[in-house]
């Protein structure tokens, strides 16, 4: 049976998953859940949308990292104040202003090192495999395959494959994605508004996580690069030395006044 909407229209949900029932979610991607894409169906998606697998980016690279914390705007700011301040002989507030130009730096790379790691984590945790529902018929494939409308089936142990909508109750586990130490219940009759966190999306399974306790069939929702796990990602890519960076301007200020 081949899918109800074409590849070529529009193929994407009319809200995020997370705010739609499974049935609607089925219904807007155009699949039976008991059949599945079509092969063709699935080879066009994967064509149209690309592979199921995250960005592999650079990875972590110690001189760039330094190198970014060095030559930044901050630190041209913390390099004049100290010129200044040795110049007109201020030893004390140049001293100070050094030292507080070296703990930037350190607590800054750190902090930025220390976020590559669970980025790479996210790409040694994702399943090899998935098994699927296409033509109706249960097969494996790899991971890197699965494609936005794809019906997959899990159960207790499994890695899941891909960002998923689903129609029976389990529970995953998501530490490494979310931080949630306990297995998180899901609950396929609830939705959620738009802006809801992706903790706090108990409708949705994420790629990554494991099944703790329980069966499930849930459809890949949306294509690999708006997924909830590209968003974590995304989110665990951001320079958090950022914050250290306002800390310390913060400290400085409070110190300038002091001294």
């Amino acid at each position: 049976m081949t899918s109800k909407h074409k590849i070529a229209g529009q193929a994407f949900l009319s809200q995020p998953a997370h705010c739609l029932r499974y049935e609607m979610v089925l219904n807007q991607l155009g699949v039976e859940v008991d059949e599945g894409l079509t092969q063709e169906d699935a080879a066009q998606r994967l064509q149209l949308y690309g592979p199921n697998k995250l960005d592999e980016g650079e990875g972590a690279s110690i001189i760039k990292i330094l190198v970014r914390q060095v030559a930044n705007a901050m630190m041209l700011v913390l390099i004049l104040a100290m010129a200044v301040s040795f110049g007109i002989q201020s030893w004390i507030e140049g001293g100070v202003i050094a030292a507080v130009k070296v703990l930037n730096i350190v607590v800054g790379f750190f902090q930025e090192y220390a976020a590559e790691k669970p980025m790479e984590s996210l790409h040694s945790l994702s399943s090899p495999t998935g098994t699927i529902t296409r033509g109706d018929v249960t097969l494996s494939v790899p991971s890197s395959n699965i494609v936005m409308g794809d019906i997959v089936e899990l159960k207790t142990g499994d890695t899941i494959s891909a960002d998923l909508t689903f129609a029976i109750n389990f529970e995953t586990d998501e530490a490494l994605l979310t931080g949630e130490s306990l297995p998180v219940q899901k609950d396929c009759d609830l939705i959620f508004s738009e802006n809801t966190g992706p903790g706090d999306r108990l409708n949705i399974a994420y790629s990554s996580s494991t099944v703790t306790r329980g069966r499930a069939r849930g459809v890949v929702p949306r294509a690999w690069s708006l997924t909830g796990t590209d968003a974590i990602d995304r989110f665990l890519g951001v320079n958090l030395s950022k914050l250290a960076i306002l800390l310390l301007l913060k400290g400085i200020i409070c110190l300038g006044f002091q001294l």
